[in-house]
């Protein structure tokens, strides 16, 4: 992740602003098209005005821009700062979704760390408080995607390396 990019400190015990990695790695968010028509379309203009761009891959949206250098686009320009709007990824950092590999037969979802950039990480000191909240926003927002489905979670313990040679498309939102 570059060294430009927004350092959110979400995590306990993150040393935020004054670490080396970055928490917002601009350009590989994603998101299903049916988390995007949940919780993004109908602030599809309001995204794009200020600044951050939306291309649609497939089943998939893309985001870029998401982060001036500074701050969270999707947080500093919230309607509403009771409701967080990043994607699932986002909010979940440092841990993603295979979105390949989501079992909907057996309703299983597998996490990988985004990165080993994260120091949290590297040092294996991710608080199981922390896991905890992490499966209650894939749990709460995995039932809401999928017709009230129970999804469990399973933490894999490993970098997802799958994740830099997603191929994307050209086709930007307007």
């Amino acid at each position: 992740m570059t060294k430009k990019q927004f350092k959110e400190g979400e995590l306990e015990g993150c040393l935020g602003a004054k670490c080396n990695s970055c928490c917002c790695d601009d350009g590989l968010v994603e998101e299903w098209i049916i988390e995007y028509m949940a919780f993004h379309d109908r602030m599809k203009d309001f995204l794009i005005s200020h600044g951050i761009k939306i291309k649609f891959i497939d089943d998939r949206v893309k985001y870029s821009n998401c982060s001036n250098g500074k701050e969270c686009k999707f947080l500093k320009y919230s309607l509403n700062k009771e409701i967080d709007l990043r994607p699932i990824d986002c909010k979940i950092y440092p841990f993603l979704v295979d979105w390949n590999t989501i079992d909907f037969d057996k309703k299983i979802v597998n996490l990988y760390y985004w990165g080993n950039e994260c120091p949290m990480v590297k040092n294996k000191t991710i608080s199981k408080e922390f896991k905890n909240k992490v499966e209650e926003i894939i749990k709460s927002n995995f039932a809401f995607l999928f017709h009230s489905a129970s999804f469990n979670v399973v933490f894999m313990n490993k970098v997802f390396k799958k994740h830099r040679f997603y191929k994307f498309s050209i086709k930007t939102a307007k």
